[in-house]
């Protein structure tokens, strides 16, 4: 409030440095009400949607890093942060890094309020233990992201008060799953199955759940995690859509594929999605609007469909220079992502998709994962991957295969499945196939064992001494 006063004051030269604001809002005097325990809940949500985030940091670190997706071959590289991490070319001063770090111990910071101050509010205990496991989802789900990204990072799960004592060490690896999976563990209990209307798109059980499924995928605790995403398959609460398209049209956004999705709202509101209009190439026009052309899709990526794969054409587009619209000659493969796009958007900036966060096929991907890393020829692991397989118009996968060549083809699914939905880097660092697959991709680009991890910010660094840096920086 007084920062906006300031700069008011600064175009209309009023003298009001010395007035109190009428209100204000404290720590101290908004958690009173059911209300106020809602907005703060919803705070915790409301970064997912910022641009380093879901907005679109989230995209260069799962996409770009990756042999999906590609800058170059004829296209501006001229936003020198996104091309170093497409060539692996950064390092702990690339800002990218310091912009997700922030961010999500912001969103922590948040998380860690509600936990912290929502069981005083005089309200309905259900409703209070709801939002206090929403929080504790939420913390989950960005420490999440922080351990896979940084490995151990500092664990800090009470608010913030002052500006004493901020220096934090970093925590070990197990340590810090031990809160994810707890936060998960207590979310899981108390989130309901379903919500109204008015509410879909918040944290579900299922989502706790799959979330689980996940983090034991990652740690590779296989019993765990295939019992965990056949708990989230017994809800009965998710199916796949007939069609592959149908998954991302806008008209079915939080629909039956969609465990957790972050919230997009066009219109106008500042909450719309960028993705429609960032990933879209800028010589093809939406509503008289250019995109941007960010996660360009590699050769090596369109090559991996099969032709007959209905996945292919929604997920990604190939352009060329007789088409309309035409690309331009310069770029040597014009392929670029098609599932987002939303042809009633009169802004980049503001599509009605949602991204999804997870989807029921990763489920249903995990759970034949983690079938199969337990026993070759599981016959539940056929008839998983099998159904995602077919509704893409491809035949059943190959019949008594070793354990070795399941692998290979489940990673494979979940490449042209999951393609754009922030899974591929995660997959190549928990499989330990990163350098093989980007080495495969484009030979020239410099990836070697320390990138497993990126590296610390150079600004957190700086200001607190007892973060060490990750190997190989």
């Amino acid at each position: 409030m007084k920062r906006y006063l300031f700069l008011l004051c600064l175009l209309s030269s009023c003298e009001v440095l010395d007035q109190k604001p009428e209100s204000s809002f404290t720590p101290a005097n908004f958690y009173k009400n059911a209300d106020d325990a809602k907005a703060a809940v919803s705070a915790v949500y409301d970064p997912l949607n910022s641009q380093n985030l879901y907005g679109q940091v989230m995209w260069i670190l799962q996409d770009q890093a990756t042999d999906d997706a590609e800058w170059g071959n004829g296209r501006s590289t001229a936003n020198q942060p996104k091309n170093d991490l497409d060539k692996y070319t950064f390092t702990p001063a690339t800002n990218t890094f310091q912009a997700i770090w922030s961010t999500v111990y912001a969103a922590i910071n948040r998380a860690n309020t509600v936990i912290n101050r929502v069981p005083g509010i005089t309200m309905d205990n259900d409703l209070k233990a709801r939002y206090v496991a929403e929080a504790k989802f939420m913390r989950g789900f960005y420490y999440f992201t922080l351990v896979r990204y940084f490995g151990g990072v500092p664990l800090i799960t009470t608010e913030t008060t002052s500006l004493n004592d901020l220096a934090v060490a970093r925590a070990s690896v197990d340590d810090v799953y031990k809160l994810i999976i707890q936060d998960f563990t207590d979310a899981e209990t108390a989130l309901p199955v379903t919500y109204s209307a008015a509410d879909r798109g918040r944290a579900t059980k299922g989502a706790a759940k799959a979330y689980l499924a996940k983090v034991y995928l990652t740690r590779q605790d296989w019993p765990k995690a295939a019992a965990k995403a056949k708990e989230v398959i017994d809800l009965g609460q998710y199916d796949l859509w007939a069609n592959f398209a149908d998954a991302f049209l806008i008209a079915n956004k939080n629909g039956k594929e969609a465990v957790f999705e972050m919230q997009a709202l066009s219109g106008g509101f500042g909450e719309g999605s960028l993705m429609q209009g960032y990933m879209r190439p800028n010589f093809d026009r939406v509503n008289g609007v250019s995109g941007f052309g960010d996660d360009p899709a590699t050769e090596n990526l369109y090559k991996a469909y099969r032709p007959d794969d209905k996945r292919r054409n929604v997920t990604l587009r190939l352009y060329s220079t007789t088409t309309t619209p035409a690309a331009p000659a310069s770029v040597l493969f014009p392929c670029y992502v098609y599932k987002y796009l939303d042809p009633t958007s009169t802004g980049t900036s503001d599509g009605g998709n949602n991204y999804p966060i997870i989807r029921y096929p990763d489920v249903l991907l995990m759970y034949a994962e983690a079938l199969n890393e337990q026993a070759a020829n599981s016959a539940d692991a056929y008839a998983t991957i099998n159904r995602i397989r077919n509704r893409a118009g491809l035949p059943n996968l190959t019949a008594n295969l070793s354990q070795a060549q399941f692998r290979d083809s489940l990673l494979l699914e979940r490449r042209l499945e999951l393609a754009f939905e922030g899974h591929r880097w995660y997959d190549l660092v928990r499989t330990k196939r990163l350098i093989s697959a980007m080495k495969a991709q484009n030979p020239t680009i410099p990836v070697a064992e320390h990138h497993y991890l990126f590296p610390i910010p150079q600004t957190e660094r700086d200001v607190n001494p007892k973060l060490d840096q990750n190997p190989g920086y």
